[in-house]
C-alpha cells in the first residue's frame, strides 16, 4: 500500500514497513527490472506544517552489462530522507527535494515517491566485471567466453596524409 495515515501522525511517529513485489504494476513502465522485492522501512513524523520521512530502501536490480550484455544484479541499500510540505500556488512549478503534501485527504501516498527514489539509486550502467572484454564489434562474439577470427578493420588516421609527403633530398 505504501501509505501514511496523516490522522495517526497526530498521535506520534508512524512506521511504514512493507515489501513491494518485483512484479508489482508500479514497476511496469520503468527502465530497470527488479531482481528482488523492494523492502521499505520508513518512519514518518510531523515537522512544522509538513511531514518528514526517514528510512531505508533495499532491493536488487537486474541490468545488462554495458560491454557484453550479460545480465548483472546490483544491490540497492540506501537511506532516504523525504519531506512533504503544503505547496502554495507560487511553489507549484518548483522541483526539488520537497514533495507536495496533499491539501485534502487523510492519507499520504508514497508509491510514486518511493519508485522515484529507487530509480535515482539504480545505476545507469553495470559491468559484469572490471575485466569484461565485451563483444566483438564485427561478429558479435562474446570475447569473455570465446575468441573470434575477425581481422580488425584499419580505420583511416589523420596521420595517413603524412605518409604521402615527399621531401626533396
Amino acid at each position: 500500500m505504501l501509505k501514511v495515515n496523516l490522522a495517526a501522525l497526530d498521535r506520534g511517529e508512524v512506521h511504514v514497513r512493507e515489501q513491494v513485489a518485483a512484479d508489482d504494476p508500479m514497476w511496469s513502465d520503468v527502465r530497470v527490472e527488479l531482481a528482488a522485492p523492494l523492502d521499505v522501512d520508513l518512519t514518518a513524523r510531523f515537522v512544522g506544517e509538513g511531514v518528514f520521512l526517514r528510512g531505508r530502501l533495499r532491493t536488487a536490480v537486474r541490468l545488462a552489462c554495458r560491454r557484453c550484455l550479460t545480465p548483472v544484479e546490483q544491490e540497492i541499500d540506501d537511506t532516504v530522507d523525504l519531506l512533504f510540505e503544503p505547496l502554495t500556488e507560487e511553489d507549484e512549478g518548483v522541483d526539488g527535494e520537497v514533495y507536495p503534501l496533499p491539501a485534502r485527504g487523510d492519507e499520504l501516498d508514497l508509491r510514486d515517491v518511493v519508485r522515484e527514489q529507487v530509480l535515482l539509486r539504480a545505476p545507469e550502467f553495470a559491468l559484469c566485471g572490471e575485466d569484461c572484454r565485451g563483444l566483438c564489434p564485427q561478429c558479435g562474439t562474446d570475447l569473455n567466453t570465446a575468441g573470434c577470427e575477425c581481422v580488425p578493420a584499419q580505420l583511416p588516421s589523420a596521420w595517413d596524409v603524412l605518409k604521402n609527403v615527399k621531401f626533396d633530398d
